[in-house]
């Protein structure tokens, strides 16, 4: 396949070379406008926010079938946002971190004390 062949990527991004496919992207969202920017800003929280589920759970070593029992999440569901086949809502994403234990991203707000049991 030559380079440039796939939509939305700059011809001339060496094959191999992810940082330089990243800069294309960069370039490519700065030269088409702020809404462009703003997508690709979204995009890229998604992904790390996906990322640190993934990691985490690998950390626990559990399985999707185990985080779906601690979470209340179907496995099928856990697998789609896993490989970004599925955008989580707020509410699946939550239960997903606290069942993974990601305290830091579920922190009761200034002031307030977490709910006993929680």
């Amino acid at each position: 396949m030559s380079k440039g062949s796939y939509p939305g990527v700059v011809a001339g991004s060496a094959a191999g070379d992810f940082e330089g496919l990243l800069d294309d992207i960069e370039n490519e969202a700065a030269a088409a406008g702020p809404a462009a920017v703003r997508d690709l800003r979204a995009l890229q929280l998604k992904y790390r926010l996906i990322n640190q589920l993934i990691e985490r759970r690998h950390s626990l070593r559990w399985s999707q079938k185990e985080l779906a029992e601690h979470s209340g999440i179907a496995q099928s569901e856990i697998s789609k946002i896993e490989r970004g086949r599925k955008s989580p809502t707020m509410d699946t994403y939550s239960r997903l971190a606290i069942a993974l234990r990601l305290d830091d991203l579920a922190a009761p707000l200034a002031g307030r004390e977490p709910v006993a049991g929680a």
